[in-house]
């Protein structure tokens, strides 16, 4: 997945260290347990709609701690309001919850001409979090979800992943000459060592986050053109969605197959996000995978469902070859892959495919 930044850290191992299995998973958990956010309690917020196009979020809080992340969600709330009322007129004024004192509403007046100029994506409303100089057709909207990934509003990228907030994302495995995954060889790839999040880890899906109002298929094809090069119009349609919700990232994924072309298509890494790659056979990814998730459990930093995890390990264990050693037994691969890994198995148990 692509739900980080890259910055100028010193980056992780190096390769060989990353197939010799030192090193380069503590230190991408670590960058991961270093997103967490505190846990102060809930809190409400209430839209009242009053005359004259003013819409107004109130909310029963008074945590300081919580006052960013309070305004921010006042001003998804404001979206359907505003839906509502833009047809009728030419300006709305928004009161809600200030972002240092959520005891204190502030006043911002919008035309709805300047509100809509960039097709209803809503950054002016956020314009307060970022430096005066930014310019806001440069920021990427995504869109927050509820459980089942309707969209509910949108929020600027940085946002969703300062505040770990639900939003919509894709993952793809790349096939070889074939949509079914299992009778042939798939896609892996190693994320480059200078990544914020997770650096030289392994991944078997490609993936990313959708932009406000984009079509699943559309990010997916987008992602493995942007990653991999592969701009050949050859996406399965939907497989399944699971929901990936973890101290550091809350994404609805909906999962596709990709069916790779020898001969005719040809895999370009994207320099900033993948160092190497390779199709490698269904059977030593499953293998390969099962080692990576016992590591996890085994220093108790699986992030999803021990029952589920158990049972993916289990599958990982029933084939030929799971005694004998091989480069992947190594691989230390994205915990939010092998939770997207864990919910594809089961998708495959529910459709008799195993």
């Amino acid at each position: 997945d692509d739900d980080d930044d890259d910055d100028d850290d010193d980056g992780g191992d190096s390769v060989e260290t990353a197939q010799a299995g030192q090193g380069v998973g503590a230190k991408a958990l670590k960058a991961m347990h270093n997103c967490k956010l505190p846990s102060n309690g809930s809190f409400f917020l209430k839209c009242k709609v009053c005359e004259g196009g003013l819409v107004r979020i109130e909310t029963d809080s008074k945590q300081q701690v919580k006052s960013t992340l309070i305004s921010v969600l006042s001003r998804v709330m404001v979206q359907t309001a505003f839906n509502l009322l833009s047809q009728s007129m030419s300006q709305i004024t928004i009161e809600v919850p200030h972002h240092e004192d959520p005891t204190c509403l502030c006043s911002d007046t919008y035309s709805v001409k300047d509100l809509m100029a960039e097709g209803g994506s809503y950054a002016p409303l956020f314009a307060s979090f970022f430096p005066p100089e930014t310019n806001l057709k440069d920021i990427e909207m995504s869109d927050m979800v509820d459980g089942e990934g309707n969209p509910i509003g949108s929020i600027p990228r940085p946002l969703v992943h300062k505040f770990n907030i639900l939003h919509r994302g894709v993952g793809i495995i790349v096939c070889y000459d074939s949509h079914d995954a299992l009778s042939t060889k798939i896609y892996v790839h190693q994320r480059v060592e200078t990544k914020r999040i997770f650096p030289s880890l392994y991944d078997m899906f490609v993936g990313g986050v959708s932009t406000s109002g984009e079509d699943l298929s559309c990010t997916a094809a987008r992602e493995v053109g942007e990653e991999l090069g592969l701009t050949r119009p050859s996406l399965s349609d939907e497989l399944f969605k699971c929901t990936i919700c973890t101290s550091y990232n809350r994404c609805v994924v909906t999962v596709f197959t990709y069916k790779f072309f020898p001969n005719v298509d040809e895999i370009k890494w994207q320099e900033e996000e993948v160092q190497w790659g390779d199709f490698v056979d269904y059977k030593l990814v499953e293998k390969s995978a099962a080692l990576s998730m016992e590591r996890l459990m085994d220093s108790g930093c699986w992030p999803g469902s021990e029952r589920d995890c158990i049972e993916a390990i289990r599958l990982g264990s029933h084939h030929v070859g799971r005694r004998e050693k091989s480069i992947g037994d190594y691989w230390d691969y994205v915990p939010d892959g092998l939770l997207v890994w864990v919910a594809w198995i089961q998708w495959l148990r529910d459709n008799s495919k195993l």
